[in-house]
């Protein structure tokens, strides 16, 4: 839990001159350490996060270890620069409407927060045998007659990322799959939304609702 207020206190040790050499080193370090847990040295988990990640620690680099002095405010605003508010208000606005679903989890910085949209599909036994050997791979059979493909497992285990958390992104994802089906009734698309306000804590889809 205290992960976030760390890089925060980086983020801002960063604005300041005094305080701006140390959490330049501690910031890299992280990314580094990020990178040595998840990439292919590590845990091998998640591809998509090792540029990114790499990138970061570069982009740190880059923009806080020059000579040149600057202050806080001439990082936060400048008159000098018009394309600065397009950029505080894709990178600092836009994400504050994530909080009422109205932007996407992972242009919000929400990668990791535990608040984001979550999918599954379920299917009898007549569904799952209907389907080609690849989808059958990824079912687990949790009930009688109910089996259950976790679409993050899924994503992992077939990419090694993880799925885009969207609403739109799983019934796109479930459509493909009711491709398959003999009977569109066979199957149920169950998503989870948890963002802090106008989430639906659990939304249930068949195949002609996608």
């Amino acid at each position: 839990m205290a992960a976030p207020f760390i890089q925060v206190a980086f983020a801002v040790g960063l604005l300041t001159r005094r305080f701006r050499r140390i959490s330049l080193v501690a910031a890299v370090a992280m990314h580094v350490f990020v990178l040595s847990m998840f990439g292919p040295l590590g845990l091998n988990w998640n591809n998509i996060i090792w540029p990114w990640t790499a990138a970061m620690a570069v982009l740190d680099i880059l923009l806080f270890s020059g000579k040149q002095e600057f202050s806080w405010h001439d990082i936060v605003w400048s008159a000098r620069h018009p394309y600065h508010v397009g950029v505080l208000v894709v990178f600092i606005g836009l994400p504050w409407l994530s909080f009422v679903n109205w932007w996407d989890s992972y242009l919000s910085a929400a990668l990791y927060s535990g608040n984001i949209t979550d999918g599954e599909i379920y299917t009898n036994d007549r569904g799952k045998n209907s389907l080609p050997e690849g989808f059958k791979a990824y079912l687990v059979h949790t009930a009688d007659d109910t089996n259950v493909l976790n679409i993050q497992r899924w994503a992992i285990e077939d990419l090694n990322v993880t799925p885009y958390p969207e609403m739109r992104v799983y019934k796109k994802i479930a459509k493909k799959v009711c491709l398959h089906l003999s009977n569109p009734g066979d199957l149920v698309l169950i998503v989870r939304e948890r963002r802090l306000f106008f989430s639906a804590p659990e939304t249930g889809l068949r195949c002609w609702q996608l």
